[in-house]
């Protein structure tokens, strides 16, 4: 299953801004698809959202679910997104322009938008006249809606970036990212999150990588209130980052005034969005997990977090158009070019099959393979057995004994493959997949998994 772009209906109307280009010139206006729900983007002469806007930036009107209208700026392309999320007051987008373009400039695609009642962005009624109408839940729906923009128009891998009251609701968007329509990102930095509310108390379902970042002596927030929001993420200690900037140094963006934070604030991001896969944590020894197809990236977080806990190196990835056993191939081919350890593959349910039929055909062998609920048919029509049998590495075959999808069965099968590498465990009840982690089992599936692990690697 590929990418779900679930939830926040988006229209986007593209204005596509004047180039010194031969074409670019006024005209009828024509229709292109953007690949979600069947929504269309419509290109039309050329505008301005802000003064500093640089060349090639085009000019977006989204459309969220509860049919507010944004008004945002896309610049560059390509499957590595930013998300730029603004300040209050009247900059709005426009605050970020400058650094959306050095973003771009080093090959990222950049999304920038108003949150409601900024700039030409609508108001909800309900937006009350003190506090700051337009974050909140209105701005976590803004940010569900940007998101899934940028997602549509080809980013496959996000970090997410906000400044002031846009960091807490980036902050607020991620932790909400299981009950919301919006897909999870990549990494999430916030410069001098302030206007907390509940945030402090909901972080603990933020298990993606964090940088925060706030001037000592700040008007607007406390070092120990950013603090606290920082002790509360679940992110491990190792994916996180809270930097004290000197007295003095700003608020939200202003922070990006010197130049050497503003390349700290850079590289963090570059380093999160350097391939088509998401890294977490740095160990000797790589995991590559491979999801469910009715499941994303996201799906592994918490148990990702132990992994990293535990001293490896995670990658988590999305399925694309591409044949998942090609993209597992090339995943684990691009990390051994870069210098990773070992390699060691887990999936579960489509990712568990993938993970046995790309592991047949990786040259030199992963060290091991362990699969959550590994079916006997791979589609289109492969049979997971014909390449269990050409396996020379050790493989962990984990099943409920009444799993609803066969896997019990093709465990079966897959020992008598491979009588003398492979080694089935099953449990009581029928969880599935990553249910295999989470459900009533759950603290001894993992305890099973550590122990092979620590058994398995190549020396």
């Amino acid at each position: 299953m590929g990418l779900d772009w679930r939830g926040a209906s988006r229209i986007a109307t593209v204005l596509i801004l004047a180039l010194a280009v031969a074409g670019c010139h006024g005209g009828s206006p024509r229709t292109v698809p953007t690949g979600a729900h069947g929504t269309v983007a419509t290109t039309s002469p050329a505008t301005q959202a802000c003064p500093d806007q640089p060349p090639g930036a085009r000019v977006l009107t989204l459309t969220t679910n509860d049919n507010l209208t944004l008004s945002a700026v896309e610049i560059g392309g390509g499957a590595r997104g930013v998300l730029l999320a603004p300040e209050a007051g009247t900059r709005g987008e426009c605050g970020w322009m400058a650094y959306a373009g050095r973003l771009a400039a080093k090959g990222l695609h950049v999304l920038l938008f108003d949150m409601p009642c900024q700039g030409t962005s609508t108001c909800p009624k309900s937006a009350a006249d003190d506090g700051q109408p337009g974050f909140g839940e209105e701005g976590i729906v803004a940010v569900d809606t940007a998101l899934n923009e940028l997602h549509s128009a080809g980013a496959r891998t996000i970090v997410m970036v906000g400044a002031s009251a846009g960091a807490s609701t980036a902050l607020a968007a991620e932790a909400g990212t299981a009950a919301s329509s919006a897909p999870g990102v990549a990494a999430v930095v916030a410069l001098s999150a302030d206007e907390l509310g509940p945030l402090p108390s909901e972080a603990s379902t933020i298990h993606v990588p964090v940088f925060m970042a706030v001037a000592d002596g700040d008007e607007y927030v406390s070092t120990a209130d950013e603090r606290k929001l920082f002790d509360a993420l679940a992110a491990p200690p190792s994916l996180r980052t809270l930097e004290v900037r000197p007295v003095g140094a700003g608020h939200g963006w202003d922070l990006l005034a010197d130049d050497g934070f503003t390349s700290e604030v850079t590289d963090f991001i570059t380093a999160h969005l350097a391939a088509d896969y998401t890294v977490w944590g740095a160990g000797a020894k790589t995991i590559v997990l491979s999801n469910q197809s009715d499941e994303d990236q996201a799906s592994w977080q918490a148990y990702a977090d132990h992994l990293v806990g535990e001293g490896y190196k995670v990658v988590m990835w999305d399925y694309t158009d591409q044949d998942p056993v090609t993209n597992l191939g090339a995943i684990v081919a691009d990390l051994r070019a870069h210098g990773s350890g070992p390699v060691l593959l887990v999936g579960a349910s489509q990712g568990a099959k993938t993970s046995l039929v790309a592991a047949a055909g990786i040259k030199p062998p992963v060290a091991a393979v362990v699969t959550l609920s590994a079916e006997a048919t791979l589609n289109p029509g492969i049979d997971v057995s014909s390449y269990v049998r050409r396996l020379t590495c050790p493989v962990l075959l984990l099943t409920a004994a009444q799993d609803g999808y066969g896997s019990a069965d093709a465990a079966k099968t897959f020992q008598a493959d491979l009588p003398n590498l492979a080694r089935t465990l099953t449990y009581g009840g029928s969880d599935h997949g990553t249910q295999l982690l989470n459900g009533s089992n759950g603290a001894t599936v993992i305890a099973d998994i550590d122990v092979f692990l620590k058994a398995h690697w190549a020396h």
